[in-house]
């Protein structure tokens, strides 16, 4: 028996074990997100090999954000995986150990989301559990010129692209410099909820709930009031908008903690805390 951590496991002969456990763990499908072009070394695997098997893994999805104005990097663990054959054999201690080692002292911030199977496990590596919040407000619906944008289309995927470099100006904690991560979401199960306003020069990433408008992101350099935006994107029975980010002007929305099912964020003792006096979120889109 032998094994070993690679951290290359995209290019390497187990690439195929490994989008077989993202698979069998979490539905996962990188294959097609990979062929488009949207790996990048900001999402990096490290996968525990035994015998060409991947057999547990845990990624270093680097998420660079602007906190106050100044640029921070945070390493956001995910894929946190284990063949259901290999549990109880301490795997998952040597694949957390070896992204930390590499990690740690080259980031401000480390964090993750667990599910409830594992909320006495993360604290063992110095994670303590956090809370988010989540912002939201009255609509009242006016009509604009937003339209769907195909991300079926490289001038679809060509015009985000330039969007999203343009930042989110009325985010607090926007995502930098990783569309690769914003193309899971746009280019699969999101594609048919990316809305452009020409008038703007603004890009949305949205969905209708019912009477309640779930607005993930905005990308653009637009100076119109997130206000304005909301109304004229939101279908004319919209009631209520919920944020998928922390606004800088929080003066129009209600600000409540954020409760989801099985899904707990950890942040890393002794590194930066955003959420210490903050009532914010990480972006829904930067989920890695």
């Amino acid at each position: 028996m032998s094994d070993c951590i690679d951290t290359n496991v995209r290019l390497s002969p187990a690439r195929e074990s490994f989008l077989a456990l993202s698979r069998q763990i979490f539905g996962l499908a990188f294959a097609p997100w990979d062929e488009k072009g949207y790996w990048t070394d900001r999402y990096r695997p490290y996968a525990l090999v035994r015998d060409g098997q991947v057999v547990a893994n845990a990624s270093a999805n680097i998420i660079d954000t602007r906190v106050d104005g100044v640029k921070k990097r945070y390493i956001q663990i995910g894929t946190v995986m284990c063949h259901p054959d290999f549990r109880g054999q301490g795997l998952m201690r040597r694949v957390m150990g070896a992204l930390m080692a590499d990690w740690q002292d080259r980031c401000d911030a480390m964090y993750l989301y667990g599910n409830d199977s594992v909320l006495e496990f993360y604290p063992k590596f110095g994670f303590s559990a956090d809370r988010e919040y989540i912002h939201s407000g009255a609509v009242t619906p006016c009509g604009g010129d937003f339209v769907p944008l195909d991300m079926d289309q490289p001038e679809g995927v060509a015009l985000l692209r330039r969007l999203y470099a343009q930042g989110n100006p009325y985010s607090a904690l926007p995502m930098l410099d990783n569309f690769g991560l914003i193309m899971f979401y746009c280019g699969f199960f999101l594609k048919r909820n990316v809305f452009y306003s020409p008038r703007h020069g603004v890009a949305c990433v949205a969905e209708q709930e019912g009477d309640t408008l779930l607005l993930h992101d905005v990308f653009g350099a637009s100076d119109a009031p997130l206000t304005q935006l909301i109304a004229q994107i939101a279908a004319p029975d919209t009631k209520r908008v919920t944020l998928g980010f922390t606004p800088l002007d929080e003066a129009p929305f209600t600000c409540a903690p954020l409760y989801e099912d099985d899904q707990t964020l950890f942040v890393l003792r002794g590194k930066e805390n955003v959420f210490a006096q903050r009532h914010v979120r990480f972006p829904f889109l930067s989920h890695a």
